[in-house]
């Protein structure tokens, strides 16, 4: 079951990330930028447990199959933060904006 579980995973990680990545590539992001987008779309999260939930309570998955990918919506969830921290993305707003707590306020415009 395990086996099966870490390819459920690996299949998931990279076809989101991968499909998220080359999508902002080709839209002319940056490398970095992209890996970003692409792990931040990795995170499944609620929304996933709830359907999985509703998925399970129909019948649709065997409870073995409901585990499984219950497990990676977890794990992808909890990888985001580290994910992010490692392409250097922590911080990056108050890197950008100097050092205070807050982000510069957009423009206001005046009619």
């Amino acid at each position: 079951m395990w086996l099966w579980t870490a390819i459920i995973l690996v299949a998931a990680t990279f076809g989101k990330v991968g499909g998220a990545t080359m999508a902002a590539r080709w839209t002319g992001q940056s490398w970095r930028d992209s890996l970003a987008l692409g792990v931040l779309l990795n995170t499944r999260g609620l929304v996933e447990l709830i359907v999985l939930n509703i998925g399970y309570s129909l019948g649709v998955f065997s409870p073995t199959l409901f585990t499984m990918l219950v497990v990676m919506a977890l794990v992808t969830t909890m990888c985001t933060t580290p994910a992010l921290n490692w392409l250097g993305i922590q911080n990056d707003s108050l890197m950008k904006h100097g050092t205070g707590s807050k982000p510069p306020q957009p423009p206001v415009l005046h009619l």
